[in-house]
């Protein structure tokens, strides 16, 4: 029996199905990838965790690549892969090092905040016009960070400021990628981010290294195949429909984050992080609609 049949009529489903499918799925990997890192952050570095991480994504992509060929891995924009690979870097160690700190539901709500600040600073990067409009979406997206951080009112964790530095990294990221994939195939952006990433990670890794167990190892291996699903489903979900119909389907990522917080962490997130997550998903959704419109 072959999957031709339910793959055929998986791509017979309307874009926008298509879409949410794929972008769900992301969501899901993304709460199980970091809900593992926090589970193993006190006691693996967090360099380690996400050099393994990325080391067995790597691995779980070679039955691709041998099977479309050394060709796939074929770019013209070497150099910014390289850069991506450093930028992601970033992302995903100030990633882990933040949920080894604070819920996993405040994390994924301060995640939200990458499109708004992409879009502020888009202008700067690729020349894009910032609207009014969009400048009053930015602002409410800052806002809701202020009601998920609020600063002032609650005491100051190190981890929200290693979730914004994520945020920060992972704008910069999605910025790159606008450009990368005008000449690269989804799947080929994901195998040069593993490779680079791993590289770029060696080194840290060699002077923090912590032999893991055995029980450790089978967590990277799963952390590894979940990172590998999240790359290439996201990647789908924005090509099969508009990012304003697939975002919102991202916003499940909350949802999981709250539950499986609660069920592994015993982690209840207080309304403020539902109230300022919402407005932050609600902002970049504005974002991406103005985006599409051109106001």
């Amino acid at each position: 029996m072959t999957l031709s049949g339910p793959n055929a009529r998986f791509q017979a489903l309307p874009g926008p199905v298509r879409s949410g499918v794929w972008m769900s799925i992301s969501a899901v990997t993304y709460v199980v990838s970091i809900a593992i890192g926090r589970y193993m952050a006190p006691d693996i570095e967090v360099f380690q965790i996400a050099f393994l991480r990325n080391a067995f994504a790597m691995l779980f992509m070679m039955p691709w690549l041998m099977n479309v060929g050394l060709g796939a891995m074929r770019t013209k924009q070497l150099g910014r892969h390289i850069l991506r690979g450093f930028m992601s870097s970033t992302n995903v160690t100030l990633l882990f090092a933040a949920v080894a700190l604070i819920p996993i539901a405040d994390m994924s709500a301060i995640g939200f905040l990458q499109p708004v600040i992409a879009a502020a600073v888009a202008g700067f990067v690729l020349g894009e016009i910032v609207t009014r409009h969009r400048w009053i979406a930015i602002a409410a997206g800052f806002a809701g960070a202020l009601i998920v951080i609020r600063p002032g009112f609650a005491d100051f964790n190190l981890g929200i400021a290693y979730a914004l530095g994520s945020a920060l990294a992972g704008a910069l990221v999605s910025i790159m990628i606008k450009t990368l994939v005008r000449t690269d195939p989804p799947d080929t952006i994901a195998a040069w981010l593993f490779v680079t990433q791993t590289l770029i990670l060696l080194i840290p890794t060699i002077i923090v290294w912590n032999n893991p167990t055995p029980e450790q190892w089978g967590l990277f291996a799963v952390i590894g195949f979940m990172s590998v699903i999240l790359q290439r489903t996201y990647n789908r979900g924005v090509q099969a429909a508009d990012m304003s119909i697939a975002m919102p389907f991202n916003f499940t990522r909350l949802i999981w984050a709250a539950l499986l917080g609660w069920i592994v962490f015993s982690e209840l997130p207080d309304i403020w992080t539902w109230v300022g997550g919402t407005i932050i998903f609600a902002a970049s959704i504005w974002l991406t609609r103005l985006g599409g419109t051109g106001r």
